[in-house]
């Protein structure tokens, strides 16, 4: 009988074993198609065998339960991959935005810097026609009003990036508290001794989001995992998070601030936040520096031409412009609707052009950083074309790049049915095979009992 019960045991502990390998098998296939899924194999150890006096008699199998196939460094790869391309596409997008603010052709700054100069080639050709001065007023309006809406469009651009920041910091905080409740249960699954499985499925997704959002270190050694932003501020230690937080700065931009109170806005690196705080602090105040001083080169230079004539009445000219240093394309305006105060004499007669001249010299001069106005702007477009197109360029390369990684994921922790369908065969013919073995030693247990019984007799 110890024999038999010997091959019942072994028997009972392959059908416990085949049993665990369908169920990991069936779960495989059931979750062939769920992002983030990584799939499971049962593990199996040859159960330590029995000896008595030479001779060592085989235990079978002992299952040692499920392991989920995850390439760990592939993962922080993926991670980091994306959170350069989150960024990257905050980029494209905004920029992309910018463009049309300086790209509305015929409400445009060059549009109306042209419109302005030919209003004044008109006024020279009839310096004491009202309408030509008019027409000088009106095109001046204009421009001033371009200025404005471009200064415009690219402070709602600032806005917008400001709300992005505020919502994804947001969305930073509650998914660092959702990883800080999955490290505790993973870790009191790995003191159980236990796979983590479907919980480690769902916090590598959470991290995966959170990379979208900013850029992210993990490091994991003994004492558990710790993530923290590019500048090292941590966000997740030993199943803790550490919340972030948003203020608006002296600038009026809002700033990030660590769960100490440290301003981090400057080293946040990677995710849509780092992406807007590029385009935001580095880009657009760029834009928005050359566009002041554009405007205020341009309006000191008419103004200065101004009083250098004279206007229908003959007294001194007066500044056609006004305007903020500090803001000027946002507050560039014309200074009256009056058409006589256009100085086009340069005498103080009321037919006289001379200074026309003057007034249509700006055009050529080279008032912007040693560019004419026209130039200026022109590389104001230049830039901001060549900035959208290398964030949609650096969005693109890295998509493909991780493309490859993805897929590469796939080939070590993805389903493949074609392989599960030879398993589920394979396991469960192992099964049937155990199962037959219980059946036979059963009836074998009946048969030494229905001899002994008899023999009793």
């Amino acid at each position: 009988m110890s024999g038999l019960n010997t091959s019942l045991s072994i028997a009972m502990r392959a059908l416990q074993a085949d049993q665990g390998a369908l169920d990991a098998t069936n779960n495989n296939i059931a979750n062939a198609n769920t992002p983030g899924y990584s799939r499971q194999v049962a593990v199996f150890t040859e159960a330590a065998p029995d000896q008595e006096g030479p001779i060592l008699t085989g235990n079978g199998v002992d299952f040692q339960g499920l392991q989920s196939i995850r390439d760990e460094l592939l993962n922080l790869q993926i991670a980091q991959q994306t959170s350069q391309q989150s960024s990257a596409d905050t980029q494209s997008a905004t920029l992309q935005q910018i463009e049309t603010v300086f790209s509305n052709t015929g409400s445009d700054i060059a549009s109306s810097l042209s419109a302005f100069y030919s209003s004044l080639s008109r006024l020279s050709a009839n310096p004491a026609s009202t309408a030509a001065r008019q027409g000088v007023l009106s095109a001046a309006q204009t421009l001033a009003t371009s200025f404005n809406s471009t200064a415009a469009g690219l402070a709602n651009a600032t806005t917008g990036l400001n709300t992005t920041i505020d919502e994804n910091v947001l969305q930073v905080n509650q998914l660092t508290s959702q990883i800080a409740q999955l490290d505790q249960q993973l870790a009191q699954m790995k003191a159980a001794g236990t796979d983590g499985g479907s919980v480690q499925d769902q916090h590598d997704q959470l991290v995966l989001k959170l990379s979208k959002l900013t850029g992210i270190t993990v490091t994991r050694d003994s004492g558990g995992e710790s993530i923290t932003t590019a500048n090292g501020s941590p966000l997740v230690v030993d199943g803790k998070s550490f919340a972030l937080q948003t203020t608006t700065g002296t600038d009026g931009n809002q700033h990030v601030l660590d769960s100490n109170g440290t301003d981090i806005t400057a080293s946040l690196q990677g995710g849509s936040i780092g992406g807007a705080i590029q385009v935001r602090d580095h880009d657009i105040t760029g834009l928005v520096s050359q566009l002041n001083t554009l405007a205020s080169q341009f309006a000191t230079a008419i103004n200065a031409a101004q009083a250098s004539g004279f206007d229908q009445s003959g007294k001194a000219g007066q500044a056609l412009f006004s305007f903020t240093p500090a803001n000027a394309a946002a507050t560039i305006a014309v200074t009256t609707t009056d058409p006589t105060l256009v100085a086009a004499s340069s005498d103080g007669t009321a037919g006289s052009n001379g200074n026309v001249a003057n007034l249509l010299a700006v055009q050529n001069s080279t008032i912007v950083s040693g560019q004419t106005p026209s130039n200026a702007y022109a590389s104001m477009v230049f830039q901001v074309g060549n900035l959208s197109s290398e964030a949609t360029a650096k969005s693109s390369a890295l998509g493909l790049s991780l493309t490859q990684l993805t897929n590469l994921q796939g080939s070590v922790s993805g389903v493949n049915i074609d392989e599960e369908s030879t398993n589920l065969i394979r396991f469960q013919t192992a099964y049937e095979a155990a199962a037959r073995v219980i059946s036979t030693v059963q009836q074998l247990g009946s048969v030494i009992l229905n001899m002994g019984s008899g023999g009793g007799f």
